[in-house]
């Protein structure tokens, strides 16, 4: 007799929304924040590695294809991250938020666009600059009412109203907004800006022209703002009012601050440095070059609690409130005590107790012990001295790595005789 086919298991919506969402989980999609440093990091055991943007839309359509039940759950994920990367894009996209599904009685609208929350658009393609390509991005703005995260990068002057119409559409709905224009025009643009009162995270990293201070902008509910070491950044982020302000994200762009940029900076942690809690400095990419010792700026920051830099990019000046530090791009040599490079001196600084006083916890951000079990030694010795200084060095997965306290360490070098102990955070 025919065996009948397997059938899937009969799972609540519930539990098969959170495997979905687990299989095709992107940071980038669900906030233009990056990533918290101080979230505990895991090996990777899954031989594909972890997710992109590429094998992420490739799952979910796969998701939808199975059966009637999957598909009733993978349509919210789908929908919920859209790329607008050309205006051919842009008009099928348009063309499956206003398409009409079959239905027993007739055709009913697909309304896809509730399920949308993040709409990135980008201008680099050919065509981008038409005012087709325009209206397309008003009318799929008009038919996602439920829009949080907005990112926009326009390579080409806007025409006047369309800053308008996007921000009567979407203004008091955005969270996040990633925000930057080529060919600005500085009265418009605080216009715009000043719309968006429910914005909490603002990211300004990519604004290349220089702002006029004459006039300002107000945003009274921005937490979080992303912003670069280019002078047109900087000067924007100086004429904005934002009281509620704790965490900056700086991204450098140059080796050295010129004179320009750096006056903006000193003006606006002059202005906002009191009121920082977190502050992150993310480096150039793939520079590995030590950068210019910029860091005496963040003086003005008296109530820093969270720091996180590059290790070629230490600071070195005294810091009465800091409580957390990660460092990032550490490597194996950095944790060998007799050898010379900005991992030791980085490391050499931080166990510094005159400077840092108030210092709990430092920990190597992409580091993790278990990928590099030959420097395990060294790196207990690290936290063997940080802790007799009454801070908890952990590795990247927030473990801190010691010796049990029965066991017999021979040598200074700490060769352990039994097995090695680990506490997580």
């Amino acid at each position: 007799m025919r065996r009948p086919p397997p059938s899937f298991p009969d799972l609540p919506v519930e539990v098969l929304m959170e495997i979905f969402q687990f299989a095709t989980y992107l940071h980038d999609s669900e906030s233009i924040l990056p990533l918290d440093p101080f979230i505990p990091q895991q090996i990777s055991h899954n031989a594909l590695g972890p997710n992109t943007a590429l094998s992420t839309v490739r799952t979910k359509c796969a998701l939808v294809l199975v059966c009637r039940s999957w598909r009733n759950v993978a349509i919210p994920l789908l929908y919920r991250h859209l790329v607008i990367r050309s205006p051919r894009r842009g008009t099928l996209l348009l063309s499956s938020l206003t398409s009409r599904l079959p239905t027993p009685v007739g055709t009913t609208p697909s309304d896809y666009g509730r399920f949308a929350r993040h709409l990135e658009i980008h201008t680099h393609s050919r065509g981008s600059d038409t005012y087709n390509f325009l209206l397309t991005i008003c009318r799929v703005i008009q038919r996602c009412p439920n829009l949080r995260i907005l990112s926009g990068s326009w390579n080409h002057a806007l025409p006047s109203g369309f800053r308008q119409s996007i921000s009567q559409m979407c203004g008091s709905n955005i969270r996040e907004l990633l925000w930057s224009e080529l060919y600005p025009n500085h009265l418009e643009l605080a216009k715009f800006m000043t719309d968006f009162q429910n914005l909490q995270v603002l990211d300004l990293s990519r604004v290349t022209s220089a702002y006029d201070k004459s006039t300002p902008v107000s945003l009274p509910s921005v937490q979080s703002l992303i912003i670069s070491t280019h002078a047109g950044s900087v000067s924007l982020a100086t004429s904005m009012t934002m009281p509620k302000l704790h965490t900056l994200v700086l991204r450098l762009e140059t080796p050295k601050l010129d004179s320009k940029s750096s006056d903006y900076l000193k003006s606006f942690l002059k202005i906002r440095g009191v009121a920082l809690k977190t502050l992150h400095i993310l480096p150039l990419m793939g520079d590995q070059n030590a950068l210019e010792d910029f860091h005496i700026l963040f003086e003005d920051c008296s109530c820093l609690e969270t720091v996180t830099f590059h290790v070629n990019s230490t600071p070195t000046f005294q810091h009465p409130s800091v409580r957390r530090i990660g460092v990032c791009g550490l490597n194996s040599d950095a944790f060998e005590y007799g050898k010379t490079t900005n991992g030791n001196t980085c490391l050499k600084t931080l166990a510094d107790r005159s400077l840092y006083p108030c210092l709990e916890t430092v920990r190597t951000v992409d580091y993790l012990v278990e990928n590099h079990s030959s420097s395990l030694d060294h790196f207990i010795w690290w936290s063997e001295r940080f802790e007799h200084r009454g801070v908890d060095f952990q590795d990247g997965a927030g473990v801190v790595w010691m010796y049990n306290e029965t066991q017999d360490v021979q040598g200074a070098g700490g060769v352990p005789s039994n097995d090695i102990s680990k506490n997580h955070e």
